[in-house]
């Protein structure tokens, strides 16, 4: 009798998409009836290093160099031992040649018959910028330097061109909704074949700086001329209370509004692919929140205060998003 076809599905994100989520909950539970290798895990759960390694990107530090043969001589190993389906998660595979990996896979997994699949999960588009542009403040190797208008004014926030470079593998491509986010893992887990888990909270992973923990990291990366550098400031600003929080709406209206032209499209092309219908919020009806009012930013002049001259230039390049009444003296220049 010939072996049961099995399921091999590759997701690649993007980013900011709940993929911190799905990779937890496989690092943290006992889910049998999907095989989600060990093999090439970062400490959050997902296959990152597995990902740097094939594509030989050895750019991040975190990255622990490891011979792919040997990585995917375990991976096949243990699929010789089950019959289940397999789950690879990195949302770094999106910007990558993913059939690339996916062939160089399969000759190690035995002769069971494998069918591929690679997944993407698209989240409404306002949100999964102002979340990457969080991340990218945030990550101390990217060092983001941009204020949100100027990230946003890049053309690449759009799942169109990522779905059709996807389908170029070869491989089918299956897009998920992200919304509602409060079942996405959920759903999820059972797009794969997880039947056999209780429900399980979308916990939040990797959250997002607070708007004034944003905005004073944003002025660190601009002031600080060093890692070293960039770690002592960090260090103060993470004494901001709160220092996390959910990512907003932070963006300019005439900035939006250009973006909106693009997203308008691509929302239709998801809708005609996939099925997809992401929110549409009123545009007029969104703030931008990115700003802070004078008592926050004499939070931030307080915890950089003792990092002497880059505590004045971060306090500089911070009032610089302050909201308060005209004429107002910002903390900074009292200092």
């Amino acid at each position: 009798m010939a072996d049961a076809v099995r399921r091999l599905f590759i997701h690649a994100g993007p980013p900011k998409t709940g993929s911190s989520a799905v990779q937890h909950i496989f690092r943290t539970h006992d889910i049998p009836s999907v095989m989600y290798p060990k093999v090439g895990l970062w400490a959050d759960g997902s296959h990152h290093n597995l990902m740097l390694n094939f594509y030989r990107d050895f750019n991040r530090p975190e990255v622990t160099q490891t011979d792919i043969h040997e990585m995917f001589e375990a991976i096949g190993a243990d699929a010789r031992r089950t019959s289940h389906n397999m789950l690879i998660s990195s949302e770094g595979l999106v910007a990558r040649d993913v059939g690339a990996l996916i062939r160089a896979l399969l000759p190690y997994l035995g002769g069971a018959r494998w069918e591929p699949e690679i997944l993407i999960v698209c989240r409404e588009h306002f949100e999964i910028c102002a979340s990457s542009y969080n991340q990218r403040v945030k990550d101390a190797v990217v060092l983001e330097r941009r204020g949100p208008d100027d990230f946003l004014a890049e053309d690449r926030f759009a799942y169109a061109p990522i779905v059709r470079k996807l389908r170029a593998s070869g491989f089918p491509v299956t897009a998920l909704n992200y919304h509602p986010a409060e079942d996405f893992v959920q759903r999820f887990l059972s797009h794969i074949g997880v039947s056999d888990a209780r429900p399980i909270d979308n916990e939040r992973r990797n959250i997002s700086l607070s708007v004034k923990g944003l905005i004073a990291t944003l002025a660190a990366n601009n002031v600080a001329q060093t890692a070293a550098d960039r770690h002592r400031c960090d260090s103060a600003i993470r004494r901001l209370r709160p220092f996390f929080a959910p990512s907003g709406f932070i963006f300019g209206r005439e900035a939006a509004e250009a973006a909106e032209l693009r997203f308008r499209d691509d929302r239709r092309f998801l809708s005609d692919e996939f099925g997809i219908e992401l929110p549409s919020g009123d545009l007029a009806a969104r703030q931008n929140g990115f700003f802070i009012d004078r008592r926050e930013l004499e939070e931030i002049a307080a915890v950089t205060r003792d990092l002497g001259p880059e505590g004045s230039a971060i306090v500089a390049f911070a009032s610089r998003y302050l909201r308060s009444e005209p004429g107002a003296e910002p903390p900074g220049a009292r200092r």
